[in-house]
């Protein structure tokens, strides 16, 4: 009952404060790459490592544009467009659809998305935000080996399936939040989506690759600090997935401190705490322990003589020029004197990385992008011995889509002329997977108990079965309506896996209509 009531307090505590907001930022790599480099020149202070960004207002000034009704819904406005002194509403609808031959199978690969889309605020001070989408989907052979081959079938990023004919699936998504702004240093924002930590494609602390999930988020800033607290809800499927009642439920504070250190030098230390909704029969829910805002939750851990699972780390970010920069980050997975202690082959060395460089308007040609990065990752990183208290949600991790025992390299080169747009990714990993067969955890898959691992010391990276994965991606678009990113696209996908067992290749072209709002990983 006490917890209960523990529960119901955090609720209308939420419910209270949250009155007004500032509008989000999408996460839509490709809507944002083309003007994220006002974010990075040296001039600006601009915390970038915490996403989506809250925005100072929504559209502020409906400009009215030239043209038809027709023309201007398709090219310039957003579809329903609102504003006066008290208030301003856009609503817009959201389509993905999308077509291709799977090259050496019968199987056509196809993408049918409706949504709708509205943002809006009250007054100066209260915003929201929701979405909605509908979506059937016949995936790529590699996909939908890795949706069936979990006992729930869970759509990367994207949710569970309702149901599933003949390889098609079923499955919806939505999204919503309202934000109030406090005052000039803080806001506080009450909602269901996603949050990313890093300046990174990939981040190793918390990324946008899960569903949806519950959160609170107070984010402060003053002079050349930024802090940020996050409560987060997620579902552990790991313990009832087969089962008619829901699923269990689990928890997560997160603690994120940004400093500005010079006009280059970006700073963030993070620490994280994630514990299972049921420690035993008498203790259940949400810890008010953990809502501290400005406490060490390494110690509090300790004083409950709990067996969570904490983290910490650090980001940092170092513009280089005005059109460049680099970034990067480091974490730490139940950091305790034996581990640092112990040979560099012993299993509890858990700690996972990222170096990685971005340059705009790259040897003097505008809206030229290339990226590099690098993430690494040792066996056992984000697992735990008690499986409902890994770092993930819903099948899927809450950092990169590869779990762990992995390292990977990506390049991007991203260009834009007037309204074309030529993307290519390419992307090249090693892990080591699970073995046909043995229950034994290697360290990749997060969401296997780490106690099941072969020893405790002697542990290499890529044990297991060992995997080399190669994945490229080249589109070519044109932008119809940059309010939307209302886009046509084409592309060609090619992705060859290589383990223990054979090789495994698929490549296909494939054709598109689409909002581009919202990230897919599919690049795993």
């Amino acid at each position: 009952m006490v917890h209960k009531f523990k529960l119901l307090f955090l609720f209308e505590f939420c419910v209270i404060i949250v009155y007004a907001q500032q509008s989000n930022s999408t996460f839509s790599r490709s809507f944002n790459l083309f003007s994220d480099n006002e974010l990075h020149v040296i001039e600006t202070d601009y915390h970038t490592s915490i996403k989506p960004f809250l925005l100072s207002n929504l559209d502020s000034t409906v400009k009215k544009e030239k043209g038809t009704w027709l023309f201007r819904k398709w090219n310039k406005e957003h579809f329903i467009q609102l504003e006066n002194e008290e208030y301003s509403l856009v609503v817009n609808p959201i389509l993905n659809i999308m077509i291709a031959k799977e090259m050496g199978s019968e199987k056509t690969v196809w993408n049918n998305t409706r949504g709708i889309i509205a943002d809006g605020k009250l007054g100066s001070r209260f915003t929201f935000y929701s979405s909605f989408l509908e979506n059937q989907s016949v995936f790529p052979s590699y996909l939908m080996n890795t949706i069936v081959g979990k006992s729930a079938w869970i759509v990367p990023g994207q949710g569970e399936s309702r149901w599933s004919l003949d390889s098609l699936l079923d499955y919806t998504m939505a999204s919503g939040h309202f934000t109030y702004n406090l005052s000039k240093f803080s806001d506080i924002q009450f909602g269901t989506g996603k949050n990313f930590i890093g300046d990174g494609y990939r981040s190793m602390i918390l990324s946008d690759n899960a569903f949806n999930y519950p959160f609170l988020r107070v984010q402060t800033a003053a002079g050349i600090f930024q802090y940020t607290n996050l409560y987060m809800e997620h579902m552990d499927l790991i313990s009832n997935p087969s089962e008619e009642f829901a699923y269990d439920k689990k928890y997560m504070t997160l603690h994120h401190l940004s400093t500005n250190i010079t006009d280059r030098l970006n700073v963030g230390i993070f620490e994280s705490i994630i514990w299972e909704h049921t420690r035993t029969p008498e203790l259940s829910g949400f810890d008010i322990s953990y809502l501290n805002p400005i406490i060490f939750l390494r110690p509090v851990e300790f004083s409950l003589n709990s067996s969570d699972n904490a983290l910490m780390g650090l980001n940092y970010k170092f513009k280089t020029t005005n059109n460049s920069h680099i970034y990067g980050q480091f974490l730490i997975d139940e950091l305790s004197l034996p581990s640092l202690n112990a040979g560099d082959n012993w299993w509890g060395k858990k700690y996972a990385y990222q170096m990685g460089g971005k340059y705009f308007d790259a040897f003097g040609l505008d809206n030229l992008i290339f990226q590099i990065e690098y993430n690494f990752a040792r066996p056992y990183t984000y697992s735990h011995y008690n499986t409902s208290q890994n770092y993930g949600h819903y099948f899927q991790s809450l950092a990169h889509p590869l779990g762990a025992n992995f390292n990977e390299i990506l390049f991007f080169t991203d260009y834009k002329c007037k309204k074309w747009e030529v993307h290519s990714q390419l992307m090249t990993a090693r892990y080591g997977g699970k073995v046909k067969g043995d229950s034994t955890s290697f360290g990749n898959d997060i969401f296997m108990s780490n106690s099941d691992r072969p020893s405790d010391y002697s542990i290499e990276m890529f044990q297991g079965n060992d995997t080399k994965l190669f994945y490229s991606k080249t589109t070519l678009s044109y932008l119809f309506n940059p309010k939307t990113n209302l886009k046509i696209e084409t592309g060609y996908v090619y992705r060859m896996l290589e383990d223990d067992y054979g090789k495994y290749k698929t490549n296909f072209i494939f054709f598109a209509f689409k909002s581009d709002l919202f990230n897919r990983y599919y690049d795993f």
